[in-house]
């Protein structure tokens, strides 16, 4: 097993992630340079060459989510393929801000 060299868009902490196939991972919200929070959402695919080659990895980047910042609950997905995110408020001091992202077009 050799590591992967990955370059993401912008640098990210205190982000969720969860496997939507077999080859993709979603990477949701965080923290940004310089202490932002971000609304981003991003797709990972690992996904192998048609000749058996080597595993070509990619970064995509997709819609954002209506409110940014640190996931710190873990994500809750429905039975319909809605992602379920709460995302810290007031630095933690008062409950989290819940919201919903579908990911159903890219899975």
């Amino acid at each position: 097993m050799t590591p992967i060299e990955l370059k993401m868009m912008q640098p990210l902490r205190r982000f969720a992630t969860i496997k939507i196939s077999s080859t993709k991972i979603l990477i949701l919200g965080g923290i940004g340079r310089l202490s932002k929070d971000t609304d981003s959402v991003y797709c990972f695919d690992a996904s192998e060459s048609e000749n058996g080659g080597p595993i070509n990895y990619s970064l995509e980047s997709l819609d954002k989510i209506d409110r940014g910042g640190p996931v710190d609950y873990p994500v809750i997905l429905d039975s319909v393929g809605s992602l379920h995110l709460f995302i810290e408020n007031q630095s933690g001091t008062s409950p989290p801000f819940r919201t919903v992202y579908s990911f159903l077009e890219y899975s």
